[in-house]
């Protein structure tokens, strides 16, 4: 079948025209969206006839720019632009998207850019940054826990429907972008002039009996195999609906109104029954559009992107949970062409909120009478049997961001034998974080089983954490049913007896408490910028700089942005690029709160003579609190390489070599110092380090109506800490995890997972016009192989020592993580849009997505384990144009 799919595509490229490619010239003209708009940008534009379709052409600075008409061509599953940026060399896609916990998922994948941690990316649109600041490095849509509410590294989920353009940055970066370590994605909203009048109305659908599935048993996958009726696809249906409508009223005003909706509903089998989770998220724009007036551009912009999830935790009873998210922002663009030159200012602002409201508690229980749910979970046969019941209570978090930056482009001057193009600019931010937990919250993760000839279990009243033996007829009666008495010598005898309890004793000795907190953090900071751009001969030189200062590290940081480009035939299509750069970390908020924020300790009660006693403080108080003294931000310095080479009859061609180096990475000392306060303070040293190192090839080429592309890249990353062995004693206990049969922090973890990455990834795209109604777009994709540390289904329980003389030791339980190889995959997509003609003004398209097109295993599931992968999924769509 996978044979018949591919000779079908390339009897269909063998037979398309073949065309010599468009010439492509480099220039300086600003970057317009739209022939009337002034508000440009000062940096080099790439200017292509005929259609764009390349991803990589001749120019010292390290981007690719997607135009609208790539977004149109390329398959799309949600619509998010991360699924597009991940086509590009030296972009990542998260492993969770291949998962089928991903299925219902409609928030954006996560990605990573030259290496770099998803949350060390810049996202930006229409200028404003849409980065989550709310620790985002630990938090994801498909998991959270107590201390983090699931989120994301993006505030909003941006679709491809409201965005005219998308610039990524991966290296050489220009000195006007700061708070990034990976790279920048700038996206442009769609221009209210780019056409007179415009309505369209649409309508896409996925459903779970549309596609198909793999299910892995032990690694040896037979879809009609016996014995496999536990491992059942989920149930899901997707919606998406899109309507717009543009205007522009005349030469100097326009108007666009966009709103994309998007809903999932998945059913899914927790503790054996029957589950439905949903999901929604908007994306509605208003944009409104000046120009040639009293200023030559302004462009006024309102963002909404909500998002709500309704969920539950797995195989955990009573668990159903909301989370209530997303973002609102406004924009306001100015240019203005002065006596001085070039004028640009963009201010905006945004909030963004990440809430949760969920069951108070979490309870641990040993699979027992009375507590015997847990038998219908998904456990490790070699872990604890427990049954799980709960939540982890409400958090609500919100963040408030302020931006101001003003950029002047100069004219041009020559001095001597060279041309200088001068670009200055200043940026000023202020961001605000709110965190409210109402109450405490407790999570009872000791469990004993009591057990005693003297005396019964008396719970003193606790009803919630404590269970007293009952039985269905009392032992009296049992005893007469037996013939007066009970002889637990007799296996009879024992056997009723056992039948005949309802609810085993347990309780539990120890809770971890997280205290209730309202924290309220922000952050100033302010940056200069400045680049020339010196022509001098062959050579291009770009020499900038970029000056920021933030009022917590209250650090003076300069990072350098320099590099150069050498024409090598002095026509313009071949240049040599080489660079040194440097590029500061972003997450100053996030280290901000943790200087507040109160973590969890732990609360113990003793027993005696069956009677359990008061919650008291535990010798394992767990006071911890982070401290940030004389700390260095974080930075990576670059050094990037590059030949890039256009054609006139086989497009462009790129090869370029990027290694950064990670310096002043933050790492914690390996003791902690107890202070007169109470508090255990853990000290926050710059003893990290790190590199990255990345080789791209990459082409693009236009044969007639026939855009293809393709891309590789070689990669490896690392990232080391000063050693430190995690305890309860040093580590607050719910930063710990085990993994391999070692307790560690979770910071430890990802630190670890930072070493490992798909080291080779290629991509390949083909979009073509078969006819003035008809049109596919067809990418490839392979990711090779690699070892991470991925969450298990279980948990690990391990000993703390006693809580007190009096008392029994205490096991708690911890996240448990294992060392898995994902296998190699390669994945095809394909899209098709036919365009159906009703008048002069009004047309139908009918548009067909497949994901996974020849049903290949993505290998989500590693070797040696159960479950299900997503295989060939099919998106149809419907909509109405009108223009």
């Amino acid at each position: 079948m996978q044979m018949r799919y591919l000779s079908a595509c390339l009897m269909l490229l063998l037979n398309g025209p073949l065309h010599a490619n468009e010439v492509k010239q480099q220039t300086t003209d600003p970057q317009c969206n739209d022939k009337n708009n002034k508000q440009c940008k000062e940096i080099e534009r790439i200017t292509v006839k005929g259609q764009y379709i390349g991803i990589e052409v001749p120019e010292v600075i390290g981007r690719a720019y997607l135009d609208r008409d790539f977004i149109e061509a390329t398959p799309k599953g949600n619509g998010d632009i991360n699924e597009l940026i991940a086509l590009l060399p030296g972009v990542q896609l998260s492993e969770d998207y291949y998962s089928i916990d991903n299925l219902a998922e409609i928030s954006a994948p996560e990605i990573s850019i030259s290496g770099a941690k998803p949350w060390q990316t810049g996202f930006m649109i229409d200028g404003m940054n849409y980065n989550n600041r709310l620790d985002p490095a630990s938090a994801s849509r498909i998991g959270a826990s107590e201390n983090e509410v699931s989120g994301g590294v993006q505030s909003m989920n941006i679709n491809s429907q409201i965005v005219e353009s998308i610039t990524v940055y991966d290296h050489n970066i220009p000195a006007d972008f700061g708070d990034f370590s990976g790279g920048v994605v700038d996206a442009e909203t769609i221009s209210p002039f780019s056409t007179d009048t415009r309505v369209s109305f649409g309508i896409r659908g996925n459903r779970s009996d549309w596609g198909e599935y793999h299910i892995i048993d032990n690694d040896e996958p037979d879809d009609t195999a016996e014995g496999k009726d536990d491992l059942e696809p989920p149930i899901y249906e997707k919606t998406n609906i899109d309507f717009s409508i543009q205007k522009k009223l005349n030469e100097q005003h326009a108007l666009l109104m966009s709103v994309s909706y998007l809903k999932s509903d998945i059913s899914d089998i927790s503790l054996s029954a029957q589950k439905v989770e949903s999901r929604e998220n908007i994306n509605a724009l208003l944009k409104y559009s000046y120009r040639d007036g009293w200023v030559d551009s302004l462009d006024l912009s309102v963002m909404y992107a909500p998002y709500t999830s309704d969920s539950y935790l797995k195989d955990v009873l009573n668990s159903d949970y909301q989370v209530e998210g997303g973002s609102i922002g406004f924009t306001a663009n100015l240019a203005e062409e002065t006596r001085f030159g070039h004028f640009s200012s963009e201010f905006n602002m945004s909030q963004s909120d990440n809430n949760r409201t969920g069951p108070e508690h979490y309870y641990i229980w040993l699979q027992a009478k009375g507590k015997e749910w847990g038998q219908l979970a998904d456990q490790s046969v070699d872990s604890t049997p427990v049954s799980e019941y709960g939540g982890y209570g409400n958090l609500d978090n919100t963040q408030t961001s302020f931006n101001w930056r003003n950029t002047l482009t100069l004219e041009r001057k020559k001095w001597g034998n060279t041309e200088h193009a001068i670009r200055v600019g200043a940026e000023l931010n202020h961001q605000n974080y709110e965190r409210t937990r109402q109450q405490n919250y407790y999570k009872y993760d000791s469990p004993v089983q009591y057990s005693s000839t003297n005396a019964q279990l008396n719970c003193s009243g606790y009803t919630l954490d404590c269970v007293e033996q009952s039985f269905y007829v009392d032992l009296d009666t049992l005893a007469e049913q037996l013939g007066g008495s009970i002889d637990f010598n007799n296996p009879e005898h024992l056997l009723a007896y056992s039948n005949n309890v309802a609810t085993t004793a347990q309780y539990f000795n120890s809770r971890l408490v997280t205290p209730r907190e309202n924290i309220d953090v922000s952050l100033n900071k302010a940056a200069l910028y400045a680049t020339d751009v010196i022509t001098w001969k062959q050579f291009d030189f770009h020499l900038g700089v970029r000056y920021d200062y933030d009022d917590f590290f209250k650090n003076h940081n300069i990072a350098p942005r320099l590099s150069m480009g050498y024409d090598v035939f002095n026509d313009g299509n071949t240049l040599l690029t080489a660079g040194l750069n440097r590029y500061y970390d972003a997450g100053l908020l996030g280290y901000k709160i943790k200087e507040q924020q109160k973590f969890a300790y732990r609360e113990y009660r003793p027993i005696q003579s069956g009677y359990l006693q008061a919650w008291l403080p535990s010798s394992y108080t767990g006071n911890f609190r982070y401290i940030f003294d004389d700390v260095k931000s974080p930075y990576d310095d670059e050094i990037a390489l590059g030949l890039r080479h256009a054609t006139e009859s086989f497009g462009n061609f790129a090869v370029k070599y990027v290694h950064r180096d990670k310096k002043d990475q933050l790492s914690r000392n390996k003791e902690t110092n107890l202070k007169n306060d109470g508090y255990q303070y853990i000290t926050i040293y710059n003893n990290g380090t790190g590199e990255s190192e990345r080789y791209s090839l990459s082409w693009d080429a236009k044969f007639g109506d026939h855009s293809i592309w393709a891309n590789a890249s070689y990669s490896q990353n690392s990232e080391s800490n000063s050693d430190y062995t995690a305890t309860p004693d040093n580590t607050p206990i719910e930063s710990l995890v085990y993994y391999e049969g070692e307790l560690m922090s979770l910071s430890e973890l990802d630190t670890l997972k930072a070493n490992f990455g798909r080291p080779v990834t290629a991509n390949f795209g083909w979009n073509t016009d078969w006819t003035d109604t008809f049109s596919t777009g067809l990418t490839a994709t392979y990711s090779g192989s690699y070892t991470t540390a991925i969450k298990s289904s279980s948990d690990q329980r391990i000993g703390i020592g006693s809580e007190c003389t009096t008392c029994e030791a205490v096991e708690i339980f911890v996240p448990k993580y294992e060392a898995h190889t994902f296998d190699s995959r390669i994945m095809f997509a394909l899209s098709s849009r036919w365009d159906y003609q009703i008048s002069q003004s009004q047309s139908v398209e009918v548009r067909l997505d497949i994901s996974n097109l020849f049903n290949a295993r993505s290998h989500a599931i590693t070797e040696g384990n159960s479950g299900i992968e997503p295989g060939r999924m099919f998106w149809l769509g419907v909509s109405y144009n009108y223009e």
